[in-house]
């Protein structure tokens, strides 16, 4: 029989920054038992895609990761083993086996920290004897996010809500809160596995869950208070915040607590009453000003991030007006936009028939585009001349790449900063400060001072 310590794994993760809390999570469990990552992907023996199925743009990714990565085994490693991982095998198991019998493997949502086990029972493979702790396991190992400045934590899973167009709950059921010894463990995974690889310190830790606020604020605040208390860690952020009255509370944490960055992550979806009533959402536009309000009133210079989907069935042009004179009139620092699509298992998707083309859905999106462009460059230019505490996400010869408090990494503005003679030598995860010197479309220059 093969061992553990003789089989070597490779894991693709798509989709968001949960899903790669989740793969950290398949890591572990797979080091823990004597498996080896593979110095290169094609070299696996056991190549795992963690996948995403939230909208079609994701299914259709999961699916091309699939074919390639098959395609890879045939032509390069015929003796490699596939496995799909996560929300694409939970939403399409009975598709998944008929349409892709190639794949050696599947494994759904609720067993990520069962996957090493689980592969060794499915393959024979032998788990060493006293396998070596994590941080000894991963000594020669390169790990992408422990060579980055931040860290995502997982503090729950699955969702309670009936949103209508979405598909979470079924794939990745209800709600399950994770205790605080929980986040500590994980902590200690994380800060095991930067010492072991020489990684840099972990500057930043960014909460994230389907559903953020329903925690409730103590058991976050308890979080918060436990991250708060590692030196290496400056920054806290939260994502994912549902608009409920519970955010009003939640804001008071960010007098008591210096470390939350001043930023709040919360998608509105639509500010429509009667396409929020139609989505199956908190329809009281009145909270969303108030909670923006309250959010600047303890943070003045908080920034706000929030999503529309567009075209959701029955919107009609007044419902996009009202979206539309919303954000002319709040300031919204970070708008995602996205085109409603109909997801079969979602009570839109199964009960409502489509009412708003395509073409239109576009032509909506563009328009709230420019008009978030033409607002948010209004107020980033009045930052120019600003200095900030900043934090280095990147480092080539050319330029230093840094984002402020008030962006989460990988989906919101950066600063750059070109490389001269006389710019001060920074490494990823220092926090400089630094002066704004000019903006453009979603990003700023910068000078360390």
């Amino acid at each position: 029989m093969k061992s553990a310590a003789e089989t070597t794994f490779h894991i693709e993760t798509l989709g968001c920054p949960k899903n790669r809390v989740d793969s950290r999570r398949m890591r572990t469990s797979l080091l823990q038992l004597g498996y080896k990552e593979a110095p290169k992907p094609e070299s696996a023996d056991i190549f795992l895609i963690n996948s995403c199925s939230f909208i079609r743009e994701a299914q259709e990714e999961t699916i091309h990761t699939v074919f390639d990565t098959l395609k890879i085994r045939d032509k390069r490693s015929p003796d490699m083993k596939v496995g799909l991982v996560g929300c694409f095998v939970e939403r399409f198991s009975d598709a998944v086996k008929a349409d892709i019998p190639e794949l050696d493997f599947t494994i759904g949502t609720r067993r990520y920290h069962e996957v090493g086990g689980l592969i060794s029972e499915r393959f024979g493979i032998a788990p060493v004897a006293h396998a070596a702790e994590l941080s000894e396991n991963v000594v020669r190992a390169e790990d992408a996010d422990a060579q980055k400045s931040f860290s995502w934590f997982r503090i729950a899973q699955g969702c309670n809500r009936k949103c209508a167009f979405c598909i979470i709950p079924k794939i990745r059921g209800g709600l399950a809160t994770y205790d605080l010894d929980n986040i500590e463990k994980q902590f200690q995974e994380d800060d095991a596995l930067r010492a072991a690889i020489g990684g840099p310190p972990m500057r930043e830790a960014i909460l994230v869950s389907q559903d953020t606020i329903s925690q409730g604020v103590d058991a976050i605040a308890d979080i918060i208070d436990f991250l708060s208390q590692k030196e290496q860690i400056r920054w806290i952020r939260l994502q994912y915040l549902f608009p409920d009255r519970r955010i009003l509370d939640l804001l008071k944490l960010w007098q008591k607590f210096p470390k939350l960055v001043s930023y709040l992550d919360i998608p509105f979806q639509h500010v429509s009453p009667q396409v929020l009533a139609a989505m199956k959402r908190p329809s009281d536009v009145g909270l969303f000003r108030e909670i923006m309000a309250m959010a600047r009133d303890v943070r003045p210079d908080l920034e706000i991030r929030t999503s529309y989907i567009v075209g959701f069935p029955g919107e009609t042009v007044a419902d996009y007006e009202i979206l539309e004179n919303f954000t002319r009139e709040n300031r919204i620092d970070k708008l995602a936009l996205f085109r409603y699509s109909h997801e079969v298992g979602t009570s839109a998707g199964d009960t409502l028939a489509e009412t708003v083309a395509d073409e239109e859905k576009y032509r909506r999106i563009n328009a709230l585009r420019e008009l978030h462009l033409e607002s948010r460059k209004k107020y980033a230019t009045g930052l120019i001349g600003q200095r900030e505490t900043m934090i280095v996400d990147d480092v080539n010869r050319l330029e230093i790449t840094l984002r402020r408090a008030q962006d989460a990494p990988e989906s919101d503005e950066i600063v750059t900063v070109p490389v001269t003679k006389t710019t001060p030598v920074v490494a990823v995860a220092d926090m400089p400060t630094v002066e704004l010197k000019a903006y453009t479309e979603y990003s700023f220059f910068g000078e360390i001072v």
